[in-house]
């Protein structure tokens, strides 16, 4: 797995990115699926770190940056020879890509996991969406469904 490493300035775009999410989705309110009980604002904005270093690993801009804080758009990336890029992050280094299950109304056409915080993240690979959205997949530990794979079936 790469390592990607969030420079200070990288960081701070992040945070902000992540904030205006969690305000966004306060004033929408819309409900979050969250299956880790962390802290809505800490998941927001460590999530827009993980996007930001799959982005700076790919050499892409962030799709979602550019949209109301992400909140149209089933994907936060596009590559174009891959498509619209749904990415994950999570700091457990156990590496389980977790997916809501009602994004199978309406997917991306591949998930990708990010495995850190802060600034410093490991890239675990991706899954198309047909590979992810299948019965084998689905899980549910009390919060309702949601589809999981390990890090270890992701293609890199």
């Amino acid at each position: 797995m790469e390592e990607i490493v969030l420079n200070k300035q990288e960081h701070e775009l992040a945070k902000y990115i992540g904030k205006g999410r969690q305000t966004t989705a306060e004033n929408q309110r819309l409900i979050n699926y969250n299956q880790c009980g962390k802290d809505d604002s800490w998941l927001h904005v460590n999530g827009a770190c993980g996007e930001l270093a799959f982005s700076k690993l790919f050499k892409i801009y962030p799709h979602s940056f550019l949209d109301n804080f992400g909140t149209k758009s089933p994907y936060d990336v596009w590559i174009p020879e891959i498509g619209g890029i749904d990415v994950k992050t999570t700091e457990n280094m156990r590496g389980y890509l977790s997916v809501e299950f009602h994004k199978k109304n309406y997917p991306a056409d591949h998930y990708a996991l990010m495995m850190g915080k802060y600034n410093r993240f490991l890239y675990a690979g991706m899954i198309t969406k047909e590979q992810l959205f299948c019965e084998e997949n689905l899980k549910d530990v009390g919060n309702g469904p949601f589809y999981s794979v390990s890090h270890s079936v992701l293609f890199h």
